[in-house]
């Protein structure tokens, strides 16, 4: 525990220890090594073994006795009446000071399903004292959260750092005892005064105080008090542990509400909850898989269209028994829906968040994603853009007849194109999600301004058409006449 530990009696030597051992390891060597050597065992050299190891003990469990060992190289006496040789310095920079403190400080260490908690522990001046602290503190913040227990443990080690550690009473009652008596000793009888003034604070049985009470007599002459340096928010390390403390309920608080997405809130829920119904013209999403649209508001009456979740409608009308609302698609189509099929809102966010969860495998470069004919046409695939993109070809009333996947950078060729008039539709953007057949982040739509035409083209001239592959290019050079135009996602969207 000193700055230059010695071992001049062998004790460490003697527990196979080195001398900056902590005090666990210095329990669990003797235990381990006292085994051997019980003087139940036969010969006077286990005899003399178990002696040697049982006075080493003595002095190395006992925190004041140690530092008097390794700050002098004597033993130091078990009576705390007994005067020292000099008084204790600090365990890490070697300096006496006239306020030690033995400190106990906490380091939590998680291995994912356990975690240690570590002692680190000394007689400190307040300076290295500070920097234990925050080390201790610091390496709890990275490696204490890993587990159950480390979630348990982490934050009562973080506060009890903060705090400044524990201080055993009875510990810095006889260091500052003992360390009041080495100021006496040297003569400098106002230090030893105000050292024995702070040992009152500490001093809890009465053989304490009373030795307490004969040193202030002895040095009443002199008598001046030192400010105590003590107080957690007087060190430098108070304010840089308290702050990512402060902050850890706001963190926790903000991961709950991240967790809990307030602002998605749903008006509604399963089938047997009442749903509040809307009003006229309010904006609701379906909450359901194939919702289907009636003709009218009666179970079993004919079906108009089919739609998807998260598909937003616009409420006309509400039944009298509040059971059934009349609705219009995005297409245009009036009918009537179940209201508890409908949540609040356009399920935007509830969509896009979906969507993430079910990105599926990435799709391969010119992968077609949906076919719905075939044919003996060709044309080139160009995305000289930085981002991927979604190709599709639509008929001129809007129809999904080929989707193709062109990473970015890609120029590929696509084949078994259909003789017809086509839109060219392409949708841009990162993370594409085959469950909903779009780009969950920074997606955009556009549409080029063109009419794609493919005509029949006899067998025996295919081949010397072969330098006539029309070319499609989705980022065309600034100023270009085909520049693509936007469009709503709902209509890239439409009909897949």
């Amino acid at each position: 525990m000193s700055s230059e530990p010695r071992d001049p009696s062998g004790y460490y030597a003697a527990l196979g220890l080195t001398p900056d051992a902590s005090l666990d390891e210095v329990k669990a060597a003797y235990r381990a090594r006292v085994k051997a050597v019980h003087p139940d065992s036969a010969g006077t050299a286990s005899r003399e073994a178990f002696h040697r190891l049982s006075e080493a003990y003595a002095v190395l469990r006992d925190v004041v006795r140690r530092a008097e060992y390794d700050a002098t190289g004597t033993p130091g006496s078990d009576d705390d009446a007994a005067a020292p040789v000099s008084p204790f310095a600090c365990c890490r920079c070697g300096q006496v000071s006239a306020q030690p403190r033995y400190i106990v400080f906490y380091r939590v260490k998680s291995y994912l399903l356990w975690a240690r908690l570590e002692r680190v522990e000394g007689i400190f001046c307040r300076e290295c004292a500070d920097r234990a602290a925050a080390e201790s503190s610091t390496a709890t913040w990275a490696w204490g959260w890993w587990s159950l227990p480390g979630l348990l443990l982490t934050p009562l080690a973080l506060l009890r750092n903060l705090l400044g550690g524990a201080r055993p009473r009875h510990v810095n009652a006889r260091i500052l005892i003992r360390q009041a008596r080495a100021f006496l000793n040297r003569g400098e009888l106002g230090l030893a005064y105000a050292v024995a003034d702070q040992a009152k604070a500490y001093a809890r049985e009465s053989s304490h105080r009373r030795q307490v009470a004969d040193l202030q007599r002895a040095t009443a002459s002199t008598a001046r008090r030192l400010k105590d340096r003590w107080r957690p928010w007087r060190g430098g390390a108070f304010l840089p542990q308290l702050l990512p403390l402060a902050a850890l309920p706001l963190t926790v608080g903000l991961f709950l509400v991240v967790l809990i997405k307030p602002w998605n809130g749903q008006n509604g829920a399963s089938a047997n909850i009442e749903v509040a119904p809307p009003s006229i013209g309010e904006i609701r999403h379906v909450a359901v898989d194939a919702l289907k649209v009636r003709q009218a508001p009666i179970e079993g009456a004919p079906v108009l269209t089919l739609l998807d979740r998260f598909t937003a409608v616009t409420t006309l009308a509400v039944g009298d028994n509040g059971t059934w609302v009349e609705v219009r698609t995005p297409s245009g189509i009036v009918g009537y829906v179940p209201t508890r099929s409908l949540y609040g809102g356009s399920g935007r966010l509830l969509r896009q968040e979906w969507c993430g969860e079910h990105l599926g495998t990435v799709p391969a470069a010119g992968e077609v994603l949906i076919r719905r004919a075939s044919g003996a046409h060709q044309l080139m695939l160009q995305n000289d853009g930085r981002t991927d993109a979604v190709v599709k070809m639509k008929t001129l009333s809007g129809t999904t007849v080929m989707a193709y996947y062109v990473p970015a950078t890609y120029h590929i060729v696509v084949d078994g194109l259909p003789e017809g008039s086509y839109h060219i539709e392409f949708a841009t953007g990162s993370r594409y999600s085959r469950a909903c057949g779009l780009f969950v982040d920074d997606m955009t739509t556009d549409e080029l301004p063109f009419t794609l035409n493919l005509h029949y083209v006899p067998a025996l001239t295919v081949a010397t058409l072969a330098g006539d592959l029309p070319i499609i290019v989705l980022a065309p050079p600034p100023g270009a006449l085909r520049a693509p135009r936007p469009i709503p996602e709902s209509q890239f969207l439409a009909d897949d």
